[in-house]
């Protein structure tokens, strides 16, 4: 388990989360994304455009990508395999590579727009799907080459999705709004959560279950992944969760707070 954060902090773990290090980082620049291939290649983004690649299981970083003059932050990082890889970030910065992250392309995917991209995931099938800023939603079905704007439900930014299943997956941002869809993002159902908090980060566990989870503690669960039931929790210490990871006993939340543990 690998969990990035300010001033370019970098903590792993190979205990299920019971126990962190602080890895050797090259970079104070503000880390907002990380993915991992397998137990020893990732990749980790973040503020100045920076991206960082480990070959040794999050131990040690290497700076592989950096553009400070431009100030633009990248804000997420996915990879299909081992060379293949995009990074996204503010004003529509998008960035792929073909060689593990040793060189980057900068593209556009809309000749249009340039909002924030905030997050990007993919599918079963592969399908990639990025959330962005004012309501915009892309997805690509041909590994990234183009991509199309979907129909959106919602005009505030969206900062994040959860595939669910072949063609379902959640939608989430602004205001506690959280939809789903069940044809890919050309149709949208929204949810009732109960709450106003910005919404981050989706997990389904391994006993198919979702959590989506968001600022102010707000934690909520839909035990089937299909919205037909949801539970809306707000943990005491009201800290905003960023990102969440599942262990051997439970969920664990990366935020305000830390690194803490919830067990359902």
């Amino acid at each position: 388990m690998v969990a990035v954060g300010e001033r370019g902090h970098i903590l792993y773990s190979t205990d299920q989360g019971h126990n962190w290090v602080q890895a050797e980082v090259p970079t104070r620049a503000l880390l907002t994304g990380v993915h991992l291939h397998d137990d020893t290649l990732g990749w980790a983004v973040g503020h100045d455009a920076t991206i960082l690649r480990t070959d040794d299981g999050a131990k040690t970083w290497q700076l592989v990508y950096s553009n400070v003059e431009e100030e633009t932050p990248l804000l997420d990082v996915w990879f299909k395999d081992a060379q293949h890889g995009y990074a996204v970030g503010a004003y529509g910065l998008f960035l792929s590579t073909q060689d593990g992250g040793q060189s980057w392309q900068q593209s556009w995917i809309s000749e249009e727009d340039d909002f924030h991209l905030n997050h990007i995931t993919a599918m079963e099938d592969g399908t990639l799907v990025i959330a962005a800023e004012a309501g915009v939603v892309y997805r690509s079905d041909d590994e990234g080459k183009t991509w199309l704007p979907l129909p959106s439900p919602y005009q505030g930014s969206f900062f994040g999705s959860l595939p669910t299943g072949a063609q379902s997956l959640f939608l989430f941002g602004l205001r506690g709004h959280l939809f789903t869809s069940n044809n890919k993002g050309e149709q949208w159902a929204e949810f009732e959560t109960g709450t106003t908090a910005m919404l981050t980060a989706g997990l389904k566990n391994k006993n198919g279950r979702c959590y989506i989870s968001g600022l102010s503690g707000i934690l909520i669960i839909a035990p089937r992944c299909d919205g037909s039931e949801i539970d809306q929790k707000q943990l005491p210490e009201r800290s905003g969760i960023a990102a969440m990871l599942e262990s051997d006993d439970g969920i664990i939340l990366v935020g305000e707070s830390g690194i803490t543990r919830f067990t359902p």
